[in-house]
């Protein structure tokens, strides 16, 4: 009977103790917040750590990984996923890239091609392309891609835009009969290229313009040199 009596109170025991643990963790659970885990892949691990302690969590580094496309530091996986349910206060492991190293990339915009290159040199970036745009500062950097102080993955190329010199253009008026001294002043001061060529007449006459190479109302550049022929007088 006393074997019997015994067996019963350890059933019983046991009964209680696993009724009372079971009520305690329930109302232990119930009192426990759930939310939604944030979501930090991509970010700095710093910025992300700081993040999570805000909202009352804490991170743990699993360890770091070689990752060529995403940045150095940051954070690649992250258990548990983001946007699950959990329970507040529950620590987030992650995964965090070895690499590559962002770089700087400096802020050329002004500075003379060949003084942005070296810059350049210095912090081993190199140029992907140079494109040449006419503006009213010619040799200068008038535009960079990626934008100056922004931080690109280590071995990023940059494009420059440079300005080249502006042309001007002009529509060729008829010039026979106009003294030659006279075109010859208004051709300098647009700082038009010409040469003249001249013709000898046999009876005294004023130095005159006969022709140019270019056409009459036809638009030429101010790179073009034009060829004016001359009459002068015997």
């Amino acid at each position: 009977m006393n074997a019997i009596k015994n067996f019963l109170c350890l059933i019983v025991s046991v009964i209680v103790f696993t009724l009372s643990t079971y009520f305690t963790i329930s109302i232990l659970l119930k009192h426990e917040e759930t939310v939604i885990c944030p979501d930090i892949r991509g970010q700095d691990i710093l910025d992300a750590k700081r993040f999570l302690e805000s909202q009352g969590f804490a991170l743990n580094i699993v360890r770091y990984e070689r990752r060529n496309d995403v940045p150095y530091n940051h954070i690649t996986v992250q258990k548990p996923e983001a946007n699950m349910p959990m329970r507040k206060g529950r620590i987030i492991n992650v995964l965090v890239s070895e690499g590559p190293e962002l770089v700087r990339i400096p802020s050329l915009i002004g500075l003379d091609f060949e003084d942005a290159g070296k810059i350049l040199e210095t912090h081993d970036i190199d140029i992907e392309k140079t494109i040449y745009i006419p503006h009213i500062n010619p040799g200068k950097v008038i535009a960079q891609i990626p934008r100056g102080t922004e931080e690109v993955a280590e071995g990023q190329k940059v494009t420059l835009f440079v300005g080249s010199k502006q042309n001007k253009y002009y529509l060729m008026p008829d010039v026979r009969g106009i003294d030659i001294h006279e075109l010859t002043e208004e051709l300098d001061s647009k700082n038009i290229k010409y040469k003249t060529s001249s013709t000898r007449w046999d009876y005294p006459t004023s130095t005159r313009a006969v022709n140019t190479s270019v056409v009459p109302k036809t638009v030429f550049s101010s790179d073009d040199e034009i060829t004016i022929n001359v009459t002068t007088g015997g």
